[in-house]
Order: C-alpha cells, then structure tokens, then sequence
C-alpha cells in the first residue's frame, strides 16, 4: 500500500495561507523538525502534513507561542472534521500558484496518467495556447489542463 506523499513547496503556501503571512526560510525549518520531517525531504506523509497545517493554525494567534507536537496532535485529535478540512486544504495547495513545469505533476495526482511536459507543450501549440514552464497558472487553468489530459 502506498502511502500518500505531499510535495514541501505546495504545503507551504498552503500552511501560508492557513497561518495569513509569509512563513520565513529558518521559522518553516523550525517547524519541519518540530514535526518530523527529515532534514532534505522534498515530499511529506499525509500525517506530517496535517501536523503542518494545524501548527499553522496554532500560531496563526500569537507566532512568538512555544507549540509541541504533543499540543498539535491533542488538537487533531479533539476535533474529527478540521482533520477534512486540512486534507482539503493539502488537495487545494497543488492548485495554488502551480507553474507550468508542476502540470506533469498535477496531472498525474489527479488522473494517474503519467504524460510529459513536452506532451504538454504539444498540446498546447494544437489549442493556440501558451505554455511556459515558469508560466503562474490560475486554478480554472490547471483545472483545464486536467480535463484535456482526460480527454
């Protein structure tokens, strides 16, 4: 059974959304380790995640507080549904400021077919569309491109 895996880049600008300010390069390091991370993952379990999320969320009041990861299971914990909305909140991350070269990506999370960046590119030139791999995409742009990868 394969578990699950987030990528780092997208559950930081969700955790930043969460916390509603920019999370510092040494404060995310911090928190990585606070909540287990290995050092140079680039990708995180599900669990982890939704430790970062809530961590996000205890601070989000008073960021200067001292939180353990005891405190950021117990609240997990406390309350069954915030553990949906922070998984929906990890689904939602993939879409906020995904670039071009994170379309492979996406596609594959969503769909599980596996298609290439030039495939992409192809495409792309067949709609009349521009693509570029630094290109920011809009959620209903990667929403698109996942319904043309399907069809």
């Amino acid at each position: 059974m394969a578990m699950e895996k987030y990528p780092l880049d997208w559950l930081k600008t969700s955790c930043e959304q969460v916390y509603c300010r920019t999370i510092a390069e040494r404060t995310w390091r911090k928190w990585l380790r606070l909540c287990q991370v290995p050092q140079y993952a680039r990708e995180v379990v599900k669990e982890q995640a939704l430790w970062l999320l809530t961590l996000a969320y205890l601070k989000k009041p008073d960021p200067s507080k001292k939180v353990t990861l005891f405190q950021v299971k117990f609240k997990l914990a406390e309350n069954e549904i915030v553990e949906f909305y922070l998984a929906e909140a990890i689904y939602n991350a993939c879409y906020t400021n995904a670039i071009g070269k994170d379309l492979p990506e996406i596609i594959l999370r969503v769909t599980g077919k596996q298609i290439s960046l030039r495939t992409l590119y192809r495409r792309a030139k067949k709609r009349r569309v521009t693509l570029k791999a630094s290109q920011k995409l809009t959620r209903p742009e990667v929403e698109q491109w996942i319904e043309w990868a399907t069809a």
